[in-house]
């Protein structure tokens, strides 16, 4: 392992910019203390202490692109309510630029609400989450808005990061544009979508989880992850140049269409202590990895370093550049071929 290598990449960070394209969300806390159950249900009564509010799905990418010292765009539609303006807010203070994140009269934005409580001074713990999921209906105006903005990040940026949670923005129409603007401009572009990997043919890389991974490419056996060639035919059949499958405490897997295929072991320790948002922390280093030169291999080794400190953290988090360079310093062969 080159760890010389992996310190000059993150160096070059800084200075790239990404334009992050997809679902905005909101993520809200009810924070609280609980010590009894409710007689009307058999429910936790919680006492209420505060609440939070921070970027979920792609405005967890963006700020994760920020955090590494990096320039991240938001593209994307925010319904005009105290939700979309808070999130907006949120975000400028993180640094992203919001100039291309579109506000849509009539339209709401998607929330995921957390309630986390526990006893008096012990570790929160969440209890229940409801979602306000909104599916943007992109038509008219906002359609041809939405392309312009999205020809205008990508013209400046060095990598395209589509965030793709199944709320409507990533439509067909709106993927293959924003993969020709980018091809156009021979510039990396990276996928992360739950859903549909063949809507994304053109793609650098796709950085879905395992689970993801063998219900996009028809995967039945988990062994059959670890079949290189199995593994390259599948990945060219949706039209991708390469896929990095995160697999938690088993690493990951890169493989590209080319005939290129490893297996990469975790960095840092294998009890993680949270890891919501971690997928989101993998594809903006990815994205920034590439767009600085490295390669789909040397994007991944950088990932799981970023990853590794982010698990270990509780609810949606970041890493800074010295929190990676201490990961690539302590990793003493982590992340080496397994």
């Amino acid at each position: 392992m080159n760890r010389k290598r992996f310190l000059d990449l993150l160096e070059q960070l800084r200075s790239r910019r990404v334009a992050v394209v997809g679902d905005y969300l909101l993520d809200q806390y009810i924070l609280g203390t609980t010590s009894r159950v409710s007689r009307e249900a058999p429910i936790p009564v919680i006492d209420y202490q505060q609440s939070a509010h921070h970027p979920g799905g792609a405005a967890n990418a963006a700020q994760n692109v920020t955090a590494l010292g990096a320039i991240a765009v938001a593209v994307g539609v925010l319904g005009d309510d105290s939700e979309g303006a808070t999130l907006s807010e949120l975000l400028r203070g993180r640094g992203v630029d919001t100039h291309a994140l579109l506000l849509a009269p009539g339209e709401a934005t998607s929330t995921k609400l957390r309630i986390m409580a526990g006893e008096m001074n012990a570790q929160k713990q969440q209890v229940a989450r409801v979602d306000r999921s909104h599916r943007v209906a992109l038509a008219g105006d906002l359609a041809a808005r939405l392309l312009t903005a999205i020809s205008g990040a990508v013209a400046s940026s060095d990598a395209v990061l589509l965030a793709d949670y199944g709320l409507g923005v990533l439509s067909p129409p709106i993927v293959e544009h924003a993969i020709a603007r980018a091809r156009e401009r021979k510039i990396p572009i990276v996928v992360d979508s739950r859903y549909r990997l063949a809507w994304f043919r053109g793609a650098t890389v796709a950085v879905p989880n395992e689970v993801e991974a063998m219900e996009a490419l028809g995967i039945e056996r988990e062994a059959d992850l670890v079949n290189a060639d199995a593994m390259q035919r599948r990945v060219a059949d949706c039209g991708l140049e390469g896929i990095i499958v995160t697999r938690g405490s088993l690493g990951m897997i890169v493989c590209d269409a080319r005939g290129a295929f490893e297996t990469i072991g975790i960095a840092g320790s294998r009890e993680a202590t949270d890891v919501t948002g971690a997928g989101d922390t993998v594809a903006a280093m990815v994205a920034l990895a590439l767009a600085a030169g490295g390669t789909l291999a040397e994007a991944a080794h950088m990932a799981t370093f970023a990853a590794s400190v982010v698990v270990m953290k509780r609810g949606t988090a970041t890493t800074s550049p010295d929190e990676v360079r201490a990961a690539i310093a302590a990793s003493d062969g982590a992340g080496e071929h397994v």
